[in-house]
């Protein structure tokens, strides 16, 4: 059966939603590289680079290394912990452990505004009101619902796998090595994702646990961007805001073939 073409009206309709759509991207990289931006939507008459190179040095150069600190570091600790306990939580036989699992991630649904002050105040009494208390906060915020999804991920690798190589000789540790961890790289590929980009999207903590303005990462300085010195430099603001969605974005690709398949994977049993 033969498909007819869509009409001129449709085809003129989509190319305005298309246009709609990348005009605030073709503003961004317009203002970005123009030395003489002023916020408007123009051709450049000159193009350059120094809005990038101050994007990247800096007070904002300091913030885009905080931001990958916090966001690599949460990420990494979180799938980190979230495999140690999920692992045991899905081969052994715990009464309860399903409905302790749906209480966690019930009281992950809380706004973290409503646990920020404890977090705050325990964070003030141990030193931690910097960087590495930002990615152990963020952490522990991450825990409930990674747990539940590494768990269900073990819950797909076959057990006589396991047993198998159990036969063979193999220890605990080589088991998990050489044969969980493997089959379940692409659940550990999503899980790390899905915390890096909490963490680097993060503005709330940072913004209580980080008082000065080199400690900010990336999310703060974008707001602190805005109106600074009671003036907006539209060209800095720019290539400060495509400098903070970079990374985010090649993380992505970097990790695309195993999200794809841990996304099509992902499950929730009860």
């Amino acid at each position: 059966m033969e498909t007819k073409p869509p009409s001129r009206a449709l085809a003129i309709a989509l190319c305005f939603v298309v246009l709609f759509w990348v005009s605030p991207f073709i503003w961004l990289i317009a203002n970005a590289v123009d030395p003489a931006a002023n916020g408007s939507l123009r051709v450049p008459t000159a193009i350059g680079f120094d809005n990038f190179l101050e994007a990247l040095s800096g007070n904002a150069g300091r913030q885009f290394l905080n931001s990958i600190y916090i966001a690599a570091g949460t990420a990494t600790l979180t799938v980190a912990i979230a495999a140690a306990a999920a692992y045991p939580l899905s081969r052994m036989v715990i009464p309860g452990k399903n409905a302790m699992l749906w209480l966690l991630v019930l009281l992950r649904m809380l706004p973290s505004t409503g646990v920020i002050v404890p977090l705050y105040f325990t964070a003030q009494s141990t030193g931690l009101l910097n960087i590495f208390g930002i990615i152990i906060s963020l952490t522990i915020l991450n825990l409930p619902f990674t747990l539940l999804l590494l768990k269900n991920f073990f819950d797909t690798v076959p057990i006589e796998l396991e047993e198998a190589a159990f036969v063979d000789g193999a220890s605990l540790w080589q088991i998990i090595r050489q044969v969980v961890m493997p089959l379940s790289r692409a659940g550990l590929a999503v899980v790390w994702f899905f915390a890096f980009t909490g963490a680097w999207n993060e503005f709330m903590l940072p913004l209580i646990f980080s008082r000065t303005e080199a400690g900010f990462p990336m999310s703060v300085g974008l707001y602190a961007a805005f109106g600074q010195n009671g003036a907006i430099d539209y060209g800095f603001l720019a290539a400060f805001s495509i400098v903070y969605a970079a990374p985010v974005v090649v993380v992505y690709f970097l990790l695309r073939r195993n999200l794809n398949t841990g996304f099509a994977g992902v499950g929730v049993k009860g």
